[in-house]
C-alpha cells in the first residue's frame, strides 16, 4: 500500500460521503422537483467497498491496514459513519432484514455471539414485527 497523506484521505473519505446525495429522478430520467421548485435528493446508501474504492483501494480488507495513527483514526470514523447509517435501517420495517444482514456481513461485532449465557448474538434488537 502506498504511503498516503491524512489530507488527502480526508479528503477521499468526505468526496465518498458527499457523492452518496443525488438527484431524485422521476421514470423518464428527468430531475423531480418539488413545489417549492427546488431539486429533490435522495440519499443513497454508504458502504464498505464504496469507502474502499473511494480511497483508491484494491480490496476492502486494506481499510485495517494503515499504519499511520491519523489515517487510521479518519477510516474507523468513516466506518463507524457506515455502520451508523445501516443500524438506522434496523429501525424501519422494509429495510430491517437487509441491515441486519449488511451489518453482520461487514461488522464482526454483530456476528461474534454474545459472551452471556443464554445471549444468542443476535443484534439484540426485538425482531418480532419485522419478521
Amino acid at each position: 500500500m502506498r504511503k498516503r497523506k491524512t489530507r488527502e484521505v480526508a479528503l477521499c473519505i468526505e468526496g465518498y460521503f458527499a457523492s452518496r446525495r443525488r438527484v431524485k429522478k422521476d421514470g423518464e430520467g428527468r430531475p423531480v422537483v418539488g413545489r417549492d421548485g427546488a431539486v429533490q435528493y435522495e440519499r443513497v446508501p454508504a458502504t464498505v467497498t464504496g469507502l474502499a474504492l473511494a480511497l483508491g483501494l484494491s480490496r476492502r480488507e486494506e481499510l485495517y491496514g494503515f499504519e499511520d495513527e491519523k489515517i487510521k483514526a479518519l477510516v474507523s470514523r468513516a466506518l463507524l459513519r457506515i455502520e451508523e447509517e445501516a443500524e438506522e435501517g434496523l429501525f424501519s420495517k422494509e429495510s430491517f432484514q437487509g441491515a441486519k444482514v449488511f451489518l453482520t456481513a461487514n461488522f464482526s461485532h454483530y456476528r461474534d455471539g454474545g459472551d452471556e449465557e443464554g445471549d444468542s448474538g443476535d443484534l439484540g434488537v426485538c425482531t418480532l414485527w419485522a419478521e
